[in-house]
């Protein structure tokens, strides 16, 4: 089965760092994992077209189909970005925005693609940034919320760590490490 990690870091940061070690408990519990860039995949936005909503696939034919199959198949997902303007990197934002095919198959289409697993499929967020409050990672968490489900994902639990500036600055909370690292070693 496999683990899928989503990153929406540009310049893989500490939210990156915090994913890659959720990766590796994942690895380490015994499935395979798949790491998305969101900052390098060439995809369209949304055009809010409705196709979705009628056929249950996109109209549109870039890297998101590929991403979407990935998605409906997955075990379990992990999503990371650094926190912009109380929210989630616009590279993930789009992503996220694909995403909407997913959505209208189980609450227009009546096709929940969660009826397809035996088990509760679990959702990670991981996100740092420079702002020390935890009203800076709300926006984001409502994001990724939403988005896990309408992949009928369980949201689990999140990493979420502030005062971080500068890249590797999360290397100096080893609770936050070692936690990400748990979340993934005690997947099943």
């Amino acid at each position: 089965m496999k683990v899928i990690g989503i990153n929406g870091s540009p310049r893989k940061g500490n939210s990156f760092i915090l994913l890659k070690e959720f990766l590796q408990g994942a690895e380490e519990a015994g499935f395979e994992t798949l790491i998305i860039d969101a900052c390098k995949l060439k995809i369209s936005f949304c055009m809010e077209c409705g196709f979705c909503s009628e056929k249950g696939v996109c109209r549109i034919e870039d890297a998101m189909s590929e991403i979407r199959d990935n998605l409906s198949e997955c075990a379990h997902v992990a999503v990371a970005s650094p926190v912009f303007f109380f929210g989630i990197s616009a590279q993930l934002k789009t992503l996220i925005d694909r995403c909407q095919p997913f959505w209208a198959l189980k609450y227009q289409l009546g096709q929940d693609i969660g009826k397809n697993f035996d088990f509760k499929r679990k959702g990670f967020f991981f996100s740092t940034g420079g702002f020390n409050k935890s009203i800076a990672f709300r926006g984001g968490e409502l994001t990724v919320k939403s988005f896990f489900d309408a992949l009928s994902i369980e949201y689990s639990d999140n990493v979420c760590i502030g005062s971080m500036e500068n890249k590797g600055d999360i290397l100096k909370e080893q609770d936050a490490m070692k936690k990400a690292y748990l979340l993934g070693k005690i997947l099943k």
